[in-house]
């Protein structure tokens, strides 16, 4: 093996070393939300800075049409971390691809 497949093959294990477990994944985004009250007396009708919340959520896309899932108070971090770590397994992927192109393109 050459000096240069051996540094990209290191480079490799690095990237994934780095990459967060697949069980903490969740694809979507994670987006706080300000609602109105049914109590049509209630300031947030006619204030925009008397909406209730933040309540937060997450949005994803299935099957062409748009969803979403709430997210509990308690839950927010972790959820949050769990939206992060999706972006970073999808930066980790196209990084394993492109060095893997590398090797692929290089002479034995």
């Amino acid at each position: 093996m050459t000096e240069k497949r051996k540094r990209l093959e290191e480079k490799k294990k690095q990237v994934s070393k780095k990459l967060p477990p697949l069980t903490e994944v969740v694809r979507g985004t994670f987006m706080p939300w300000y609602g109105v009250c049914k109590n049509p007396r209630c300031r947030c009708h006619t204030d925009k800075k008397a909406l209730h919340g933040p309540y937060y959520r997450v949005i994803y896309s299935k099957g062409g049409k748009t969803h979403h899932a709430y997210v509990g108070l308690a839950d927010r971090q972790r959820v949050r971390r769990q939206v992060n770590n999706y972006g970073k397994i999808w930066k980790g992927i196209e990084q394993l691809s492109a060095l893997n192109l590398r090797l692929l393109r290089m002479k034995k």
